[in-house]
Order: structure tokens, then C-alpha cells, then sequence
């Protein structure tokens, strides 16, 4: 297997991308603690879309290890990022094996992240509401409060993921793409 210095190099700045962004994600108080918006999930979803499941995950589990380790995204956002990747993969890669997404396509892609990401933010806040004391009136408050801020990610997935999409896929083919075997220039 030849490692294309090219792709490692593409992978390595969608990484370094991923960490800045979440160092300046939003942030808002829980009674447990603080929670960070997973706007950095963004790029992830780029670089599937660009170039391709394999490097998507690597870039996303690296990162999220990344932002865990220096304390720059919480449990719930490593977790909706994660999981909106994996999805994401699973539905390119089942749907569309061997096209490129079209515009159309990325639209759709970008609405589903937008709404898997409201879901999940606001599905692990009322989890991490019950853990706190088993009420369910907690579970609400947690929901309540972290729902302005899974809104505004859930609407920044949804525009920025077929912008980002489409600047990733004409990076890709423009300083990564594959070189003839036939035609060495």
C-alpha cells in the first residue's frame, strides 16, 4: 500500500483546521459544566465529501481525540460529531459508491447534518441531564438551555457543509488529484 504524501498532507491541514475550529467554537453554561458547540464537525463532513470515507473518519477520529485531550470539545459534541460523520459515510457510501455528489446532493447531505446534529446535541444534553439526577425536569432544563445554541449549529451544518463540500472537493482534485500511471508529467 503507497501513501500518497499528497492526501497525508490534505488530511493533516483538514486536522489542524478541525482543532482551530474548535478551539473558537461557541460556548455555553450547564449547570455541570460547559458545553461546546461541535461546529468542527463541519470539516470532517468536507473531506467526506471530498475525499472520501477512509479519510473522513481518520480526520474526524483524530481531531475529536485531539479536542478531547486539550479540553476543547465535551463528551456530548465528540459524540454528535462522530456519530454525524459515520452516518454521513455510511449514507455516501451505500448511496453513491462510485459518483460524485452533485450539487443536489449536497444540499440534501448538508440538511441531513444539520438535522442529526440537532437531534443528537439535544438528545445528549437531555442523557446528560438525567445522568445528573435521574429527574426528568433536569433533563428539560438541560435541553432548554442548550437549545439556542443546537439550533444555530444545526442551521451552520446545514449552509456550511455543501459550501465547505464543494471548496474541498475543488482542493482535492486540484492538489491531490490522482496523477496518470500512463502520462508521468
Amino acid at each position: 500500500m503507497r501513501i500518497n504524501i499528497k492526501s497525508l498532507g490534505y488530511a493533516a491541514l483538514a486536522v489542524v483546521l478541525m482543532v482551530l475550529v474548535g478551539l473558537i467554537s461557541a460556548r455555553f453554561i450547564l449547570p455541570t459544566g460547559v458545553f461546546v458547540a461541535p461546529w468542527a464537525g463541519i470539516i470532517a463532513l468536507a473531506v467526506l465529501l471530498a475525499a472520501g470515507v477512509g479519510d473522513a473518519l481518520g480526520v474526524a477520529i483524530v481531531s475529536l481525540v485531539i479536542m478531547f485531550l486539550t479540553g476543547t470539545a465535551d463528551l456530548v459534541a465528540i459524540v454528535a460529531i462522530l456519530l454525524t460523520v459515520v452516518i454521513l459515510a455510511w449514507l455516501v457510501g451505500w448511496q453513491l459508491r462510485d459518483r460524485t455528489v452533485t450539487h443536489q446532493q449536497l444540499i440534501f447531505l448538508g440538511l441531513i447534518a444539520g438535522l442529526l446534529q440537532l437531534v443528537l446535541i439535544e438528545g445528549g444534553l437531555a442523557i446528560a441531564g438525567l445522568c445528573f439526577d435521574g429527574q426528568g425536569a433536569t433533563a428539560l432544563a438541560y435541553v432548554r438551555l442548550g437549545l439556542s445554541t443546537s439550533i444555530l449549529t444545526a442551521l451552520l451544518y446545514a449552509v456550511l457543509t455543501p459550501l465547505l463540500g464543494l471548496v474541498a472537493r475543488w482542493l482535492w482534485r486540484h492538489w491531490v488529484a490522482p496523477v496518470d500511471s500512463d502520462n508521468k508529467e
